[in-house]
């Protein structure tokens, strides 16, 4: 048996269905496209300065890490255009806008200060060097007076492990080149 009426194509009924849903989403729908869109336009490079990317009244605000990004981007913003025009099919994106990020420059900022003081903070790698004869001689004199044998032989250890310690930074500094020279 036949069906009687109009037939009609399913792939531009679920583009209409869609298209009524993202209006009374403001647009939700073509955000998230327009945003996808950017994800694959961007590249690794230059995703890896920004923060995120929506559309605005046909606007795309791209969020960047800093001044200079926004300004070399800004300088290609037309060429974005027409690149995420060409991703998404349609011409849904009017203007490319980049604009500096005051939270991921901000981020930048502590995770940079905190490197900065890991490396600070850290476990200074020293090789040590061992004592001569006549150091480990002038280090058991000092700690004879020392009556309890295991305290002087813990005094003696410590004292010793400071003094290999030290001359290994010693020796460090001394194959360092010093600052200024060629």
């Amino acid at each position: 048996m036949r069906r009687v009426g109009k037939q009609t194509d399913l792939g531009s009924s679920l583009g209409k269905l869609v298209g009524k849903l993202d209006r009374a989403n403001s647009g939700a729908y073509q955000q998230m496209v327009a945003s996808n869109a950017w994800d694959e336009v961007a590249g690794d490079s230059i995703l890896a300065h920004t923060t995120g990317a929506h559309l605005r009244e046909g606007e795309m605000v791209v969020y960047v890490d800093s001044p200079l990004w926004a300004n070399e981007l800004t300088a290609l913003a037309e060429r974005y255009r027409q690149a995420l025009n060409e991703e998404i099919g349609k011409e849904t994106v009017k203007a490319v806008r980049f604009t500096v990020s005051r939270k991921v420059e901000e981020s930048r900022r502590r995770v940079a200060a905190e490197k900065e003081a890991e490396e600070f903070y850290s476990e200074d790698k020293v090789e040590p060097i061992a004592l001569t004869l006549s150091e480990r001689e002038q280090v058991e004199l000092s700690v004879s007076s020392i009556e309890d044998q295991e305290l002087k032989q813990a005094v003696l250890r410590a004292t010793i492990a400071d003094l290999q310690w030290k001359k290994g930074i010693q020796a460090r500094k001394c194959r360092e080149e010093p600052r200024g020279s060629l």
